[in-house]
């Protein structure tokens, strides 16, 4: 361990004993906590423990904490989870297996490389055809049997070249609409009143369309109704409502959508579009496959066959790195809706523990209610706002989190946003930190789009005080990174060489669509340097700070053997803990039962990960497969069973509208209410990305 003695930056340090380390960042933590708790910043990169570090900062009772999600997928995977309760990338994959056409959308060569790579070898061998989109014709794109040469930022105006192609030709798959995606549901044609754009309800506020059988208006969710999709309808109040599948058919046919439309923006030519579309739909509705798998679904009707379209689709950075990525990321899976290609055999599937509840259950914590210091949070730190009512923000509209995540400036940051903290914390807006506390987050470099801005917000000092105005940073790394001379307190972490480690089913596990796996790493060698793992210091400082989960009522460490300990030992909810593989006293338990004190033992046998596959019946349509879906609860992945329904119509973003628009009660900042009225359609739209538009 370090204690910097020359100025931040000099990389001056004098050495520490462990034990010196430790005290010193408790009495930092604890004085801060007893403080006010949200003067802390806790800060992640891209580790795997997630689920540890949300854990320990939910105990310390800041809101403050979040992971490198926010500067990387994080709108195209608010978009997936929004839209169809799962995404690209770790969330689902295509079929390899069964795909016969397949589209990547700004995928780089790095991406998911060598799995990635290996999948495309396969589909060659087969036959599938692949075409890419992208601007540069390197990697993935130099082997695509058709390359696809796009303007950047343009991809959502060319996937709306497509989708109005296939509308206008009628080849999208209705019945798949109608029953899986909420298509049918009646949203409020009112433009004067306070719920116009929102979904009409009965008085259970359950969704309501119009059934063509009993020419009435029912809940949308009942089993076994002939729900419209187009055509208008009186609600009992008099109104007018439309199903959410006619205002989407009319927002996409629209010309503006047109091919010829779009052809000079993208570089698409016109032809290459409507092109593209008939050979998705040939592909979709003349190739179907069907396997010899029999299924039962949500409402208990029973299908003898698994049926698919064989067309899937990947996207990436390519899609995220602009600022209109939410909205071209929607409209990439309500193509795929549109032709029928979510988790069926050939197109897109998801990997458990998806697909979530569609818009997702899970609220960002955080709000308090007066000052109540040195307790937890209500609940996790990042979710997923269905409307302002769930913001992280003060009476006033200011926002409570130190990146602001989750206020007006960023409503629907489901991954946080690390890169805006040292920015933030140093300008004391919205107010000043006491300890900075970062892991493998390496802000002076990679992480903050501005390394000479992040190192004077590190440098600068208060003129009155001569105080850094960040007056505190504690940093962990494996490795002497350009952040480590900019922080005051280095506790040097091991490499994963060195230490354990776990791939949870309660992060980012290494699951496939016909299985759920999570996996761990175990020490190899040992720390040739006064080291020690991160997580294991981690629980060693909640024990020392008193928080809850991590110290017992007498005050002993609730895990004195430390990160193995806990992997073995902590529950997350009775019967369910880090790892899901060989649970129960004797081992024998997947997903739910007791600790088991041989469990790492019986990983490691097993070539250090378990993998639980998944019943014939259970593997495709996931979204609306009870018995998948009844597995996902008694696994706690799910709290209820009931159908994941795609949502082509967003109701939250047009709850963010209205209030823009002054028909809520919620405050909106004057400086925020044009931007929030203009891209939070209900919709999925294309607008010239933001940083080309203000260049």
């Amino acid at each position: 361990p370090l204690l910097r003695v020359g100025p931040r930056g000099s990389g001056e340090f004098r050495e520490l004993e462990w034990e010196e380390a430790l005290r010193l960042a408790t009495t930092w933590l604890s004085q801060t906590r007893n403080d006010d708790p949200k003067k802390l910043a806790f800060f992640t990169g891209r580790d795997q423990s997630q689920s540890l570090t949300g854990l320990w900062a939910i105990q310390y009772g800041t809101p403050n904490y979040a992971a490198h999600g926010g500067f990387c997928s994080v709108n195209m995977a608010a978009a997936g989870l929004y839209t169809i309760g799962g995404s690209f990338w770790e969330f689902g994959e295509p079929d390899w297996e069964h795909t016969k056409y397949f589209m990547l959308f700004g995928v780089a060569e790095e991406h998911s490389s060598n799995p990635l790579k290996k999948h495309l070898g396969k589909l060659k061998e087969r036959g599938a055809k692949i075409v890419s989109i992208n601007p540069v014709r390197s990697g993935y794109s130099a082997i695509a049997d058709e390359w696809v040469g796009i303007r950047p930022g343009t991809d959502g105006l060319f996937v709306a070249g497509l989708i109005h192609e296939l509308l206008k030709s009628g080849n999208v798959d209705l019945d798949y609409l109608a029953r899986y995606a909420n298509a049918s549901w009646l949203v409020i044609d009112d433009p004067e009143s306070d719920d116009h754009g929102l979904f009409a309800r009965d008085d259970e506020d359950n969704p309501l369309c119009y059934d063509k059988t009993s020419k009435t208006l029912v809940s949308a969710l009942l089993p076994d109704i002939a729900a419209a999709i187009v055509g208008e309808f009186k609600l009992d109040d008099g109104r007018n409502a439309v199903p959410a599948f006619q205002l989407l058919s009319q927002h996409f046919l629209d010309e503006g959508y047109a091919p010829d439309a779009v052809t000079e923006r993208t570089g698409v030519p016109a032809e290459t579009i409507k092109r593209i579309a008939a050979e998705l739909a040939h592909t979709a509705f003349e190739e179907e496959i069907s396997l010899d798998i029999a299924w039962t679904d949500w409402a208990g009707r029973k299908h003898e066959k698994t049926t698919g379209r064989p067309v899937s689709m990947h996207a990436m950075r390519g899609i995220s790195a602009h600022s209109n990525g939410f909205h071209t990321c929607r409209m990439i899976h309500v193509l795929q809706v549109l032709l029928g290609t979510i988790d069926c055999p050939g197109g897109f599937r998801y990997k458990p523990p998806y697909p979530k509840q569609t818009p997702p259950w899970l609220k960002p914590s955080g709000k308090r209610a007066g000052n109540r210091l040195a307790e937890p949070l209500g609940g996790p730190h990042l979710g997923f706002p269905a409307g302002p009512d769930d913001l992280l923000v003060n009476p006033s509209g200011s926002p409570q989190r130190i990146d602001k995540a989750f206020s007006w400036e960023a409503p629907m940051a489901a991954h946080g946003l690390m890169h805006m903290v040292i920015n933030n914390a140093a300008k004391g807006d919205p107010y000043p930190i006491d300890v900075l506390f970062l892991y493998m987050a390496n802000m002076g470099w990679n992480s903050s789009m501005n390394v000479s801005a992040t190192l004077k917000n590190l440098t600068d000092t208060n003129p009155k005080t001569g105080e850094y105005l960040i007056p505190k940073v504690i940093y962990s790394d494996a490795y002497y990174s350009e952040t480590v001379p900019y922080a005051d307190l280095i506790l040097p972490d091991t490499t994963y060489l060195e230490r354990w480690d776990c791939i949870s089913m309660l992060d980012r596990p290494i699951s496939e669509p016909d299985s759920a796996a999570d996996a761990i790493r175990q020490p190899v060698v040992a720390p040739d340097r006064d080291v020690r793992p991160f997580q294991d210091v981690l629980i060693e400082l909640g024990a020392r700070l008193g928080l809850p989960k991590f110290s017992n009522e007498d005050g002993a460490p609730t895990y004195p053997g430390g990160y193995p300990d806990y992997l073995i030992n902590h529950e997350r909810k009775p019967g369910v803990g880090p790892l899901a593989g060989y649970r129960g006293e004797d081992g024998q338990s997947y997903g739910v039962g007791a600790p088991n004190p041989n469990q790492l033992e019986r990983y490691i046998e097993n070539g250090c990960f378990y993998q639980h596959h998944l019943k014939d019946d259970q593997r495709y349509y996931k979204h609306a497969n009870r018995e998948y879906n009844n597995w996902a609860v008694e696994m706690g992945h799910r709290m209820m069973g009931d159908q994941i329904i795609f949502q082509l119509y967003l109701e939250p973003m047009q709850k963010f509208r209205l209030a823009a628009q002054g028909k809520r009660s919620e405050m909106v900042p004057h400086g925020h209410k044009k931007r929030i009225e203009t891209y939070f359609d209900p919709l999925p739209i294309w607008y010239m990305p933001l940083e080309e538009e203000l260049a």
